[in-house]
């Protein structure tokens, strides 16, 4: 409410949304609270009811369904960024907590400007703790409300809240907040070298070599999922069986993450979710993953017929089976003597006829019964 308010006197374009889950009795008259100011102030005020209908952990479901609900409005207005109320007490709870489990991102607390879900946040109230943000509306005769969850010991930024933060001093306060300055510091300058040193895949002996190696590997990961946090330990498991092993392989992770050791490099891979397109006729088009062209080499040619209509361009399958002039050709077997790494794998281009039939598999050529030196397509990989 303190950053509604400061939006309003400042005569910012704003608009605000609420999210109300209807688990405490309370929840409708923090809602009437701020749909009478967002009135009185001619606010725009968009609202949501979601309702959890999986059994997965409550605080990160409902912190994805409002974070959704955002990014719908956030784009239906084309707004510039997402402001959130999260104020000093909140970035303290978040590094004592990472502390507590042994865990943490790239940065330390809540940092002051990020982005979720495609939307540039800003948090403009992390310099005040929660006392002055009460303190500011009693002040300013701005309505609020207490959430009566914050006060149990449920969860663990409750319980660390009150043990910790609350009984806290000033003194200790800025102790804390000066300790994650400067490991931010310290991570900044690490995230700097390491985007200056590194690319996408590191070599094995690189990575062996690297002295910060464990802060390596979570900056690998996340570089591919930034809402990631993994445990100091778990880190170091990673690390040690990259490292350790003699064979090519890959470690599965939350988020649908690898880390894939293979070739002589390591890399973090996130598999897509594949991909089909059906051809009713010959037809020159692009995708993300292939070209169809009217021209191109004879490796990359195939002849159809009305027959093999339709035809579907799909992402391979490691069973997938041609028979080539020569033999039948296994694409795993393909992979593997070309030594294709796994994130290239999962998009690689196969056509089949109406049949199910492998007709054409990229880089490897068409069936036999599909060759001719007239084709009527061919295909380029990306």
């Amino acid at each position: 409410m303190m950053l509604l308010s400061l939006c309003v006197r400042e005569k910012l374009d704003i608009a605000v949304c609420f999210c109300n889950y209807r688990l405490r009795e309370t929840a409708d008259l923090e809602e009437k609270i701020v749909e009478q100011y967002c009135r009185e102030n001619n606010v725009r005020l968009f609202r949501l009811y979601p309702k959890q209908e999986t059994n997965e952990n409550f605080q990160m479901w409902a912190r994805e369904a409002r974070y959704e609900f955002y990014k719908k409005i956030y784009d239906q207005l084309e707004c510039d960024y997402l402001l959130t109320g999260h104020q000093k007490d909140d970035s303290l709870e978040n590094y004592l907590m990472s502390e507590e489990r042994g865990s943490h991102g790239w940065y330390y607390g809540i940092p002051y400007e990020g982005y979720h879900h495609g939307m540039k946040i800003l948090r403009p109230l992390l310099k005040y703790r929660k006392k002055d943000t009460r303190r500011y509306c009693e002040e300013y005769n701005v309505p609020y409300h207490d959430d009566e969850s914050n006060f149990t010991d449920h969860y663990t930024r409750n319980r660390i809240r009150h043990s910790l933060i609350e009984p806290a001093d000033d003194a200790q306060i800025e102790k804390w907040a000066s300790e994650i300055e400067r490991l931010n510091k310290v991570q900044k300058r690490m995230l700097e070298r390491f985007e200056k040193e590194y690319g996408e895949e590191i070599s094995i002996s690189a990575f062996r070599k690297e002295p910060d190696v464990n802060d390596l590997m979570r900056w690998m990961l996340w570089q591919k999922d930034s809402t990631a946090s993994y445990s100091s330990q778990h880190i170091s498991e990673i690390v040690k069986t990259v490292i350790s092993s003699k064979r090519n392989g890959f470690i599965p992770l939350e988020n649908h993450l690898e880390v894939v050791y293979e070739y002589g490099v390591v890399y973090v891979h996130k598999p897509g979710n594949g991909y089909s397109y059906v051809m009713n006729e010959v037809r020159y088009f692009r995708t993300p993953y292939f070209e169809i062209k009217a021209v191109g080499k004879t490796i990359e040619g195939l002849s159809v017929s009305e027959a093999d209509f339709p035809l579907t361009v799909r992402n391979g399958r490691a069973d997938d089976v041609i028979e080539l002039r020569y033999g039948h050709k296994k694409l795993s077997r393909f992979f593997i003597d070309r030594k294709i790494k796994r994130k290239d794998r999962f998009s690689w281009p196969v056509v089949e006829n109406r049949e199910g039939i492998v007709v054409f598999i990229a880089n490897i050529g068409c069936n036999k019964s599909h060759f001719t030196t007239k084709p009527d397509l061919f295909m380029l990989k990306f």
